[in-house]
Order: structure tokens, then sequence, then C-alpha cells
């Protein structure tokens, strides 16, 4: 069960690194997107740096160098 109270603090402190870093564009403006993250005892540093993660442009996939 989540506790409303710890998952809006913990999504504040998400927005508050994101902009911070300038990736603010990575946080859902749904808070619900990042409720599987906060119920599996991610911080909002580990969210945000798999959001990161993801984010990043890793080529076409074509092999084309």
């Amino acid at each position: 069960m989540t506790n409303e109270h710890d998952f809006d603090a913990w999504c504040d402190e998400l927005e508050r690194i994101a902009g911070e870093r300038g990736l603010s564009w990575l946080v859902s403006p749904r808070k619900e997107g990042h409720l599987a993250a906060f119920q599996q005892g991610l911080s909002p540093d580990d969210e945000l740096n798999a959001l990161f993660d993801i984010g990043q442009w890793r080529g076409c996939g074509c092999g084309g160098g």
C-alpha cells in the first residue's frame, strides 16, 4: 500500500532534482507514471537516472557506425 504523502514528497524530490539538472522534460506530468519506481523502492535520483539512460540516443541500430 502506498502512503500518498510519501509518494507526493518523492515526486516533489524527483521534480526538484530534475529541474536542477535541466531534465524536467523526463518527468511525467502524471505522477502515476512514476508510481512503479516508487513502489520498487527506487530513489528519485535512481528514477531520474533510469529515465535519462532510456532517453539517450544510441544510434539507429542499423550498424552503420
